[in-house]
């Protein structure tokens, strides 16, 4: 073999190498490449599950809807937690806390 054929393999070698690498690299690290895939699997994945959360939310606050459309008892329930009505004649008591009035007698 003669030196230019070997300088000629030598570089076809280097070469085909450089291509290869360039290929490798833009298959993983390009615009579309593994690593891109995979980001977008995983936000996908996480708005599937985002998605999942919102609707099993939906169907709780429809229901709490159609109970508070349809169950007076219900209704009258919430008013009293929530928004501390009370009905006519009733009497309200209010009991301070045993803790918080030891406090205040000491200080």
């Amino acid at each position: 073999m003669s030196r230019i054929s070997k300088i000629k393999r030598k570089g076809s070698f280097i070469f085909l190498l450089g291509i290869i690498l360039v290929v490798w690299f833009f298959t993983l690290f390009g615009e579309k490449g593994i690593v891109k895939i995979i980001q977008l699997r995983r936000e996908r994945d996480r708005i599937i599950a985002d998605v999942n959360r919102i609707q099993e939310d939906n169907k709780r606050l429809q229901e709490e809807i159609r109970r508070l459309r349809e169950d007076s008892r219900y209704l009258e329930s919430v008013a009293r937690r929530d928004l501390g009505l009370i009905k006519e004649n009733e009497i309200l008591f209010i009991f301070e806390d045993a803790g918080k009035v030891q406090n205040e007698k000491k200080d």
